[in-house]
């Protein structure tokens, strides 16, 4: 019931968030129609005419894009990149502001050089884009020379000729402002000045853009809390087990380096962490007179444990944003020569993720004790592991993990790095 519970509960939240994402994208249109109303109570020459029709292709490419992804990351590098491209600058920046510590941070840039991007700090509301988010309004600056006042309070390192700022705030339907960042553009690659339309347009894609990156921040916290609840079951499903209380969250802290040491993406690393936490998962299901059983198991019993895979898949596959992560979770007793359960695919066929849960999975239970039998020193453990190199573990996933833990002991638990 437990289990029904909580996906009754997400379809809940399913609902309530569609519902949102309703209500922002409302919004969006909305902004779309009143560009739309402002460009037909123009006369224009054919200069601005043809540049109307780009704009609208512009924005309607835009929508399109958005209708396929929620995530945030890809969301902020595809407007900064096609608003560099339409605008033909040197310069395309997005800032965002971070609520906890009050202050900005470059979600993305587009002619930055790294070190700008490592060592930029700003608070809020300081330099020219606090100043012109304070302000509310988009401002054009063609001859930043000129500009004394913005000159003395400028602290970014990016304006140097001619820039313009459009504030990315969200207006919620209570009217409420939500400050979320600021769209910055500079030097224009003509060397030509920025022009009215040219503003106009950063403004109505800074609005676009708070809309949609608020979407994408109620769909991260929307799964976050689901990924925490979900966690909470497999936290306390260790918790049934004194010899299991910390193994999840032993499991998550080796997978993840692993992985980092592996060069995975960013993305995969969150979903290798995400499937390390509900890798057992579906031993909810498992009865406690198995699953606590003190003496040696009998082969019935054996073979309901081996289930757990399995049912660990059903319970989170129904979730999009997991489908990644169920896949690790059912293929993470897999050996690499195919012995394995419960597919029994070998080699290359285990997904890299599900042969990183294999190797952090046996390490922590090697090195754990159990009703029956003392738990491995870590010299034996690391044995073990170099033994089964190529048979029930991927040797380059054992050797990235063997390297982990020469340079960074510190991921063990103190009493495993002692307890050789």
């Amino acid at each position: 019931m437990g289990i029904l519970g909580l996906l009754v509960g997400f379809k809940i939240a399913h609902v309530l968030y569609s519902k949102k994402t309703k209500l922002l994208y409302a919004q969006l249109e909305f902004y779309t129609q009143e560009r739309k109303k402002e460009q037909q109570k123009r006369s224009s020459p054919l200069e601005d005419k043809l540049w109307h029709q780009q704009e609208t292709e512009f924005i309607f490419k835009l929508h399109e894009y958005f209708a396929t992804t929620f995530e945030k990351e890809k969301i902020i590098k595809h407007i900064v990149e096609r608003v560099a491209n339409f605008l033909y600058v040197d310069k395309a920046i997005l800032l965002l502001l971070d609520k906890e510590k009050n202050e900005f941070v470059i979600a993305s840039g587009i002619g930055l050089d790294r070190s700008t991007v490592d060592n930029f700090s700003l608070a809020y509301p300081q330099s020219v884009s606090g100043y012109v988010i304070e302000g509310g309004n988009t401002i054009v600056v063609n001859d930043f020379e000129k500009e004394p006042y913005l000159k003395k309070i400028n602290k970014e390192p990016y304006f140097k000729k001619s820039f313009m700022v459009a504030p990315v705030v969200f207006k919620g339907a209570s009217y409420q402002k939500e400050i979320l960042g600021a769209l910055i553009v500079c030097d224009k690659k003509s060397q030509r000045p920025f022009a009215e339309k040219e503003k106009e347009f950063l403004t109505n894609i800074a609005r676009v853009s708070a809309v949609v990156i608020k979407n994408s921040q109620l769909n991260e916290q929307m799964q976050e809390d689901y990924i925490k609840t979900i966690s909470a079951l497999a936290l306390a499903l260790d918790a049934r087990d004194p010899y299991t209380r910390w193994h999840s969250e032993n499991v998550t802290r080796y997978s993840v380096e692993i992985a980092r040491a592996m060069e995975l993406s960013f993305s995969y690393i969150e979903t290798v962490r995400r499937a390390a936490l509900l890798h057992d998962i579906g031993k909810i299901g498992i009865p406690d007179s198995i699953l606590l059983k003190q003496g040696k198991l009998t082969d019935e019993e054996y073979e309901q444990i081996k289930l757990h895979p399995v049912k660990g898949e059903r319970i989170i596959k129904s979730l999009p944003f997991l489908k990644e992560v169920a896949s690790l979770v059912r293929h993470h007793h897999e050996r690499y020569d195919g012995g394995g359960y419960p597919d029994g695919i070998s080699g290359k066929k285990i997904e890299v993720g599900a042969m990183i849960l294999a190797v952090a999975d046996s390490f922590d239970a090697m090195t754990s004790d159990r009703p029956y039998r003392k738990a491995l020193s870590l010299e034996e453990a690391i044995n073990q592991l170099k033994a089964n190199k190529g048979k029930q573990f991927s040797p380059l996933v054992v050797d990235c993990f063997l390297k982990v833990i020469e340079n960074n002991p510190s991921i063990l638990p103190s009493q495993k790095k002692f307890s050789d």
